[in-house]
């Protein structure tokens, strides 16, 4: 790169997944990126699910994968979710901070207030932790778009849960994507990707740790391409679109964690 690129970071609070702040801290260390601005949630969003009413309404549209989702939030979370704070990520130094509220958008997902999309608009590049499926002005509001991550390969598999299918259905390689957001769902035009072994991944967890730990080189890469000219790739045709699992599908990956957890243990 010959020149710097500034960054704006979209993020869901004043605290990150640990993964993201990794990535970010690779970004910054690995390329002439800076961060020159940080829009997050407002503390009265903060990027989370309601409340009560909310669990009753997917347990009403999911209700075999509801309390099994549930069991697989219980506990710990893996040390890649880990929240770490946004301020203190290593290399940032003291950027424009916003606080802003998402509206939701007409159809689905959410657009930022204009004072957001002016801000990110001073920047080259965004890149998007949070504030959900964004829709709106802010895509084309800095030069390069707003970079955001699949944990998937748009080509093969849209939609979520993150890696989910990928391991239900015995998938031997993954992938991640670092995708330039567009209004199409998970159909944004490819700045990078990087293809993921999950052959001996025998559970879900297993599958989404290899799918996190590349995010680091992912973004380091597509950052890179960004700042040189590379052109994004718009995918010849993209994957299925998928959502949570009903039925047969919650009951199946109920066997095949045991088993892959049984497996583990006795190695």
């Amino acid at each position: 790169m010959s020149e710097t690129l500034s960054a704006a970071l979209l993020v869901r609070g004043p605290d990150v997944p640990a993964w993201q702040a990794r990535a970010v801290e690779s970004m910054l260390a690995r390329t002439d990126a800076e961060v020159s601005l940080v829009v997050r949630c407002t503390e009265a969003t903060g990027g989370k699910a309601g409340g009560l009413s909310h669990y009753l309404d997917r347990f009403r549209e999911y209700p075999l994968w509801t309390p099994v989702g549930a069991a697989v939030r219980l506990g710990d979370p893996p040390a890649y979710q880990r929240p770490r704070d946004v301020a203190a990520i290593e290399g940032l130094g003291d950027p424009e901070t916003l606080a802003v509220e998402p509206r939701p958008a007409p159809d689905f997902g959410n657009v930022l207030p204009d004072r957001a999309v002016e801000a990110v608009g001073e920047t080259d590049v965004a890149i998007r932790f949070g504030f959900g499926i964004l829709k709106g002005d802010v895509l084309d509001a800095p030069e390069h778009g707003v970079l955001s991550f699949h944990h998937g390969d748009l080509r093969e598999y849209r939609g979520m849960p993150c890696g989910f299918w990928e391991f239900l259905h015995d998938e031997e390689t993954g992938g991640v994507t670092l995708q330039r957001l567009t209004e199409t769902l998970d159909g944004g035009e490819v700045v990078a990707y990087e293809p993921v072994d999950l052959a001996d991944a025998r559970t879900w967890s297993a599958v989404r740790e290899r799918l996190f730990a590349v995010s680091d080189d992912v973004l380091v890469e597509g950052v890179r391409n960004v700042a040189s000219g590379v052109e994004p790739e718009s995918p010849d045709e993209l994957g299925d679109l998928y959502s949570l699992p009903e039925g047969g599908d919650v009951l199946k990956y109920v066997f095949k964690e045991g088993t892959g957890r049984v497996r583990r243990v006795v190695g």
